[in-house]
């Protein structure tokens, strides 16, 4: 598995997502307005992204991003399912980082 590719995307997304927050001046997921998330992550998010991502932003405390995703229909296969387990825990084998991206 290639971590850099990964890590590189997990990366943007995470600099997407602040971004959004800090235009609209959010400081907690209270604040947030999921229907303005969701119409901003949509201009940068195109197709699907594999369920690995969700790990990956979960154990990042990106829940927000997660859940926008989600609604969005953004994420291939299953959470929870033996083959995402398994591409995360190959990931985290692999040197993969979540939190410190």
């Amino acid at each position: 598995m290639k971590i850099k590719p990964i890590e590189t995307k997990a990366r943007k997304l995470m600099i997407t997502d602040s971004n959004i927050w800090n235009k609209y001046g959010w400081k907690s997921g209270g604040q947030v307005d999921i229907e303005i998330y969701k119409k901003e992550l949509g201009k940068k998010v195109k197709g699907k992204l594999p369920m690995l991502y969700y790990y990956i932003f979960e154990d990042a405390n990106y829940h927000t991003l997660n859940q926008a995703l989600e609604e969005m229909n953004k994420f291939k296969g299953k959470y929870g399912s033996d083959e995402s387990e398994r591409q995360y825990n190959e990931y985290k084998q692999a040197g993969g980082k979540t939190w410190k991206l």
